[in-house]
């Protein structure tokens, strides 16, 4: 009895932080045209904070690129039946900005979560970005911070997946471990100026 209490205990207490542990099998993230700071072994879903995000140094995938050219990007959701969502709907955001500060909103476009599958979010002109930029998904239309991400155990050296609003923005901390949201951009580098150039020209206009 004792056992069953303490369980019920931590489950209320991770559920009340905004996020619970999952048991899934990894996901394939090996595709090296995809940036990726998550590990592929999903560990929990969380719906704290009502943007969830993830900030990209391109030099840690491109030495010396200017910025990203970015085509798609991939976001992960789990729908957990003790925890239902109230929309499926979300925003999702391009930004650039260096950790843990945003500048620059690039683009928002509206996506529709799926449960436990990559949801893809395209762009028909690529959206190019500054050397720091981030991908997040805002939960806005949503009354507590639904769909629910998912994200890995970490841990991570640096912080790269934060949350919270757009004026204070935390690293996302699980068991004093960083970590980071399945969130991915399929993205080419910048490496010459006027590519940078012509590409925030469009973004204005």
């Amino acid at each position: 009895m004792k056992k069953t209490t303490v369980i019920l205990a931590v489950l209320a207490l991770a559920a009340f932080a905004g996020q619970i542990s999952v048991n899934l099998d990894p996901i394939d993230r090996s595709d090296a045209d995809w940036l990726v700071y998550d590990n592929g072994s999903p560990a929990w879903l969380t719906w704290g904070g009502v943007y969830r995000g993830v900030w990209f140094n391109v030099d840690d995938f491109y030495t010396g690129a200017l910025g990203a050219s970015i085509e798609q990007s991939q976001f992960w959701f789990y729908h957990h039946a003790s925890y239902p969502w109230d929309t499926s709907s979300f925003y999702a955001e391009i930004w650039n900005g260096t950790a843990p500060n945003i500048t620059t909103l690039l683009d928002q476009s509206t996506g529709t979560a799926v449960h436990y599958a990559p949801v893809f979010v395209s762009y028909a002109t690529p959206i190019v970005t500054e050397p720091n930029f981030w991908c997040f998904t805002n939960t806005v239309m949503s009354s507590g911070g639904w769909p629910a991400s998912l994200g890995d155990g970490g841990p991570s050296a640096v912080a790269h997946s934060y949350n919270g609003d757009t004026s204070a923005l935390i690293p996302w901390v699980v068991a004093s471990q960083n970590c980071n949201y399945f969130i991915s951009v399929l993205a080419d580098p910048v490496v010459s100026l006027s590519r940078t150039t012509w590409g925030s020209m469009k973004t204005v206009f």
